[in-house]
């Protein structure tokens, strides 16, 4: 494959794609006044659809495909606006356990229909120039793709 043609690949196009859904999600949010991203938000979510069971770290990185240090970082930054908690697995100390604080469940409380709304909105947006045959077809195509990649 040649340098010019790299762009038009369906790997650097999935990837531009990515981009800029996140760019809308994350300016749609703040619009909203809600100043985390999407990303943040979708672990904050995570975190508090586990409550009070607990959930690792490492579950995190598993469930939404982040890196490890990608995942720090958000974790860093939810632990920085009061939204979680850290605490090292009692069983096993290399595993963080992540935890909702009150002032975490008061966020969601207040926000989660917004962030909802706003995922709905963006995702309309990304498929508002094809049918519904067309976004159904183009759900079940991504759902083959990401499978094929996850079996590695």
């Amino acid at each position: 494959m040649s340098d010019s043609s790299f762009p038009n690949s369906l790997g650097q196009q999935l990837k531009i794609l990515n981009i800029l859904f996140e760019k809308e999600m994350n300016n749609g949010l703040k619009q909203l006044g809600i100043s985390l991203t999407g990303t943040q938000t979708a672990v904050l979510m995570q975190v508090a659809s586990r409550d009070p069971q607990q959930l690792t770290q490492k579950e995190v990185e598993a469930t939404l495909r982040l890196s490890h240090p990608t995942t720090r970082g958000i974790v860093k930054r939810l632990v920085a606006t009061g939204s979680i908690t850290t605490i090292p697995d009692a069983t096993d100390r290399r595993q963080i356990i992540l935890q909702l604080t009150t002032a975490g469940a008061t966020f969601l409380e207040k926000n989660s229909a917004q962030i909802k709304a706003q995922t709905a909105r963006s995702e309309t947006k990304l498929t508002s120039r094809l049918t519904l045959d067309e976004t159904q077809t183009l759900s079940q195509l991504v759902t083959k793709m990401i499978t094929s990649l996850d079996e590695n």
